[in-house]
């Protein structure tokens, strides 16, 4: 890139232009969500305009610069990693929604005036990089789009975005957002548990951090991978033969070598793919692994907060259990160690309402054993989920 690298004092010039009092403004999230300057320069735009909403999804990393003070009303949509500390802000609140409800909510009543992101320009041509999400819906909806051409991978299977759907305002050289954590022996432990019922070929998705770091390295079979999120164990995972075909995701989020491994592979799609229950319950058995934060005596499921505090989001756990729920030869496994910091995840009452329906539960795993859900009633599912967490 020739271009000068855009400063905060010019990217500031630059919003107080686009913007007008009463928009709603959507920024692209993601690991390639912008960069601080440029979060800082938007803030500082708005500062100078009445009734500004902001709406934010997904923040992997610390989302710094951004005063959400200078809103009016700050909508987060998935209130983990950058966007949980917005909502320290009386200016911000969670909208509880899954990830496949995004989309139509982005298109109804979220509606962005504007669309502020970060692309990647290869052989002249303007792509998504390290993630397509709810971005490609938008564009195609009509909503202007104002873009910040950066460099990094670019893994998007998607065409080229149309020049006519985006006004390029500058370059930055800010790389994506790097996030990784090795398991601990209580992560190889629970993967061995779930793998044990995973069959060859099947399309696996796997939820972020630890666990699923765990369950693509220590996997013996060839697996798909069709997820929402992919990580750096996806690398490994090919490396040893047992990746079937290109994976599937809406977002990447790791290390350098998840995004050198990436770079040009057709991976990529917004949410309205990744997240299709239909598309999802068909074709190879789909296997949907993920954990809780909370889960009540008969399997109702809370992934957002132990009481007041915020953990994360409602997210894609409850599209993908209900998917591998409606999967011929699939399952929708919950894997949670037994205690986590010294506490049981089984509670007699979630402290918040049910993120994931307990019919959309087939297995419960914990290190030292399973409980299998599939053909219990709801006296039995009791006995088996108070037999498993007392062992």
């Amino acid at each position: 890139m020739t271009d000068p690298e855009l400063t905060e004092d010019t990217l500031t010039q630059v919003f107080s232009d686009l913007l007008r009092p009463g928009l709603t403004v959507a920024i692209g999230d993601g690991a390639g969500a912008l960069a601080p300057h440029a979060l800082a320069a938007l803030s500082t735009a708005a500062r100078d305009v009445s009734s500004l909403r902001l709406v934010l999804g997904w923040l992997p990393g610390a989302a710094d610069g951004l005063d959400p003070d200078a809103f009016a009303d700050v909508v987060v949509l998935m209130p983990s990693g950058g966007a949980r500390q917005m909502l320290r802000s009386p200016a911000a609140r969670f909208v509880p929604a899954r990830l496949s409800a995004w989309p139509a909510l982005l298109a109804g009543p979220l509606r962005p005036d504007l669309l502020i992101t970060r692309l990647v320009q290869r052989d002249g041509l303007l792509h998504f990089g390290t993630e397509v999400s709810f971005q490609r819906a938008l564009m195609q909806a009509g909503v202007p789009v104002r873009a910040i051409v950066s460099e990094g991978p670019s893994a998007s299977a998607e065409p080229p975005i149309s020049p006519e759907k985006v006004r390029v305002i500058g370059t930055c050289h800010q790389p994506p957002a790097q996030q990784h954590r090795e398991p601990d022996p209580i992560h190889e432990a629970l993967a061995d548990a779930v793998l044990r019922f995973v069959p060859p070929g099947a399309r696996l998705q796997y939820g972020p951090g630890q666990l699923g770091t765990a369950l693509l390295r220590r996997a013996t079979v060839p697996l798909r991978i069709d997820t929402g999120l992919l990580t750096d164990a996806v690398v490994d995972l090919d490396r040893r033969r047992l990746l079937v075909g290109q994976p599937s995701a809406t977002y990447l989020v790791g290390t350098d070598q998840l995004y050198r491994w990436a770079d040009g592979r057709p991976i990529l799609r917004g949410i309205e793919y990744t997240h299709d229950l239909t598309r999802l319950s068909c074709g190879e058995p789909f296997v949907a692994v993920n954990t809780v934060v909370e889960i009540d005596p008969v399997g109702q499921v809370n992934v957002e907060s132990i009481g007041e505090t915020v953990i994360g989001g409602v997210g894609g756990h409850p599209d993908y259990c209900a998917a591998a729920r409606a999967s011929r030869g699939g399952l929708s496994i919950i894997a949670t160690p037994s205690t986590v910091n010294g506490r049981s995840p089984l509670v007699e009452q979630l402290s918040r309402p049910a993120s994931t329906a307990a019919h959309d539960i087939d297995l419960i795993v914990t290190e030292s054993g399973h409980a299998d859900l599939r053909d219990a009633d709801w006296s039995q599912r009791r006995k088996l989920i108070s037999e498993l967490f007392s062992a």
